[in-house]
């Protein structure tokens, strides 16, 4: 009997002694993931910001107020974050989460 082929549910953990072992199977995790995910990382998120006044300060916008775009790279480096913490143990998660 064949079986299918399934995406790994779990990422490579990082336990602070591996980090060249989980570096490359992270970003494969994560491309696995969805492609755009991977380039959250690559290029940077910020939330999205609008002017409020004339003097173009900006300030971050409600997320109630995010047009489709905004909330559809928000979630993609979401996804990216999510594999990341949940591959973290104990002791790394403390220290990548500040």
């Amino acid at each position: 009997m064949e079986y299918p082929m399934t995406q790994s549910l779990r990422p490579p953990v990082l336990d602070g002694s591996n980090y060249l072992y989980w570096k490359p199977k992270m970003r494969m995790y994560i491309k696995s993931i969805d492609e755009r995910a991977w380039r959250s990382i690559l290029s940077g998120w910020e939330p999205p910001r609008t002017t409020a006044d004339a003097d173009a300060e900006t300030t971050i916008k409600r997320e109630l107020d995010w047009t489709t775009e905004e909330s559809t790279l928000a979630s993609y480096n979401l996804k990216a974050l999510n594999a990341i913490f949940t591959s973290a143990d104990t002791s790394m998660f403390k220290i990548i989460s500040n």
